[in-house]
């Protein structure tokens, strides 16, 4: 009850603010004088709580944080590639997570040291990172199959030994020793952790059209998978036996739109991990006779460890976005292979009508998503959708293409509502059916997270088109012609959008894009 009465109140507090603000802010318009700016709605807020306007990074307390006024990060680092002039990134996520392009020693210490002074001094002042170090293989002695001798791994040959100028490492300076492992990784085409960074960051429509400390976090997952190896050995132990466990993978691939981590772990193979994981020797290979139940490295790795996570992929399909029969006859040797991949454990049989089962809850979850796009684009053409793109804020492009059309920006945020609906029902719930069936989730394919939920969200978008179009009737009747609302183009955080500064010659050259010969992500491959 109690808590009951504290949502109670901060509810009637926020209406009441409503109220008032529709009353003050009619009076301020009709008195103001033409040549004194309107008040903003921090302005309201502010006469209604007694505080101040102020910035938000000043340390004040705003209350709901109504007064505050937003300043933006103090520091930010460009984008990188052909948009590299629309978008920025936080210092934290260019530099650490793409090291080889950002990373700038600023060390004050002068001098250069061998590993034992690095380890004396670092004893004190990141004691964790040298008792990890002790504890991993580099710190031992050994020999990778690239290396002429024996040695140990010490601080200076991932950082350097000048102080200032320190290296951040990246795939690059771990490849030297591990050149197979690096292979493996960078011939990864999209899709692939490789391009996780310099093509799905760089050059994605929901990463470059918002603010960059918004998707930090987007950025963060795909560069660390992309331009480091720490993101499955974490630093400084670097443990295989990490690699192999599904905590590590679950990291990124774990959320609403990519819930593989979930699907694993509600499926059997996740249930008798959970009992026995913690029983088995992480340091043995990836074999059906050393685990009961496969992980993640174990199927998209194999006993290998083959760091191109897609040499066992069937075709690439945009995260289960595309559809495509991956038991289609020239998909046969891939299916093959994975069938032969689930013979550790099952007869051929059970493994192949298991895929095949998979195929056709997918095939089947595309009727409902092809359902409601017709839907949206038949209102589309009527000139139904409210707001219309053309009354949106400008998309990344700096157009207004409808987002579920080709040359559109398919996105969440400033949309019309119907369209919101019809891009979560492909990118969280046709998404779900692909990667649950696959994952063998079996109450997430229907019940949890795929198949009813897309029922749910099929009848929201066609109740809101039969509003839509009753609405447009009555309008027409009483000859009121609808015009979208300001709001929609407008406001404190939609005017931050990178639409709106897009300008001409914003846009470079493929030459300026870091992915070799690959094709950019925005144009067709030929």
């Amino acid at each position: 009850m109690i808590q009951f009465a504290r949502r109670y109140a901060i509810c009637a507090v926020i209406f009441a603010l409503v109220a008032a603000c529709t009353v003050i802010m009619t009076g301020f318009n009709t008195n103001a004088n033409a040549d004194e700016a309107a008040p903003t709605f921090q302005d309201v807020a502010s006469s209604i709580f007694g505080q101040a306007v102020g910035p938000d990074d000043s340390g004040e307390v705003y209350v709901f944080g109504l007064t505050a006024k937003y300043t933006g990060p103090d520091e930010v680092m460009p984008g990188e590639g052909k948009f590299k002039n629309i978008f920025y990134f936080l210092p934290v996520t260019a530099m650490y997570y793409d090291p080889a392009h950002y990373y700038v020693s600023t060390q004050k210490v002068e001098g250069e040291f061998k590993p034992e002074e690095c380890i004396l001094c670092h004893s004190i002042q990141t004691p964790r990172i040298v008792v990890d170090w002790k504890a991993s293989k580099h710190s031992k002695g050994g020999k990778t199959s690239d290396m002429s001798e024996e040695q140990v791994v010490g601080c200076d040959a991932c950082h350097g030994n000048n102080h200032q100028e320190l290296v951040m490492p990246d795939h690059g300076v771990c490849g030297q020793c591990h050149k197979q492992q690096r292979a493996d990784h960078i011939t990864g085409g999209l899709g692939s952790h490789a391009h996780a960074w310099h093509i799905e960051v760089n050059e994605f429509a929901w990463q470059i059209g918002k603010p960059g400390e918004e998707v930090a976090s987007c950025a963060q997952c795909h560069g660390i998978v992309s331009n480091r190896c720490d993101g499955c050995h974490t630093r400084h132990q670097f443990k295989q036996s990490e690699a192999r466990k599904p905590e590590t993978c679950g990291v990124c691939h774990m959320g609403v739109d990519h819930a593989e981590y979930e699907f694993y772990y509600n499926s059997y193979h996740g249930k008798i991990l959970m009992m026995e994981g913690d029983t088995w020797d992480w340091d043995q290979k990836m074999t059906p006779k050393n685990y009961r139940v496969p992980t993640c490295a174990y199927c998209h790795m194999g006993e290998e460890g083959n760091h191109n996570t897609q040499a066992v992929s069937t075709v690439y399909n945009h995260m289960g976005m595309f559809q495509v029969d991956k038991g289609a006859p020239r998909y046969k040797a891939k299916r093959d292979a994975w069938i032969k991949r689930c013979q550790g454990c099952h007869s051929p049989r059970f493994a192949a009508e298991q895929l095949s089962a998979a195929d056709e809850q997918i095939h089947i979850s595309f009727t409902k998503w092809r359902e409601a796009v017709n839907i949206i684009v038949g209102l589309y053409l009527e000139g139904l959708l409210d707001p219309m793109p053309a009354d949106l804020a400008p998309d990344w492009t700096g157009g207004h293409t409808l987002c579920l059309l080709p040359g559109g920006s398919p996105r969440f945020y400033n949309v019309s509502d119907i369209e919101r609906m019809a891009i979560e029902m492909i990118v969280y719930q046709v998404t779900a059916v692909y990667k649950a069936a696959f994952h063998f989730a079996i109450d997430d394919v229907s019940y949890n997270a795929g198949a009813f939920p897309m029922d749910r969200k099929l009848i929201e978008i066609k109740s809101e088109a039969s509003k839509l179009r009753r609405i447009s009737t009555l309008e027409k009747e009483v000859g009121i012609e609808h015009k979208a609302y300001d709001f929609w183009k407008h406001g404190e955080y939609t005017d931050l959008l990178t639409g709106w500064k897009r300008k001409e010659g914003d846009v470079l050259p493929k030459s300026e894009c870091r992915h070799g010969d690959h094709p950019c992500f925005d144009e067709p491959e030929h």
